[in-house]
């Protein structure tokens, strides 16, 4: 999967989006973040986000409605995992 575009509900501002799973959101903005309305009145994005709250809640109701879908990551198993060369053990 690769990133897909996605404006904002609130003020139309475009990102990019990848959506990997509740936990973690891959976000590119498009334009200077404080462009953002929230996220200029506020004067920085949230320590703890990349996104202000209202954004946010657009990704979250666009894979709610199938218009964003989310990545699926199938991770090794097995033999297939990367295993370091040259690893002593003891």
């Amino acid at each position: 999967m690769t990133m897909q575009p996605l404006n904002c509900r609130t003020c139309g501002l475009a990102v990019m989006v990848e959506k990997f799973s509740n936990a973690h959101t891959s976000i590119q903005w498009l334009a200077d973040a404080s462009t953002c309305p929230v996220v200029s009145m506020r004067g920085h994005l949230p320590a703890d986000d990349d996104c202000c709250p209202e954004l946010r809640q657009s990704i979250d109701s666009a894979v709610r409605e199938n218009t964003l879908t989310e990545s699926r990551i199938e991770l090794p198993t097995g033999t297939a995992i990367p295993r370091m060369s040259g690893a002593r053990s003891g």
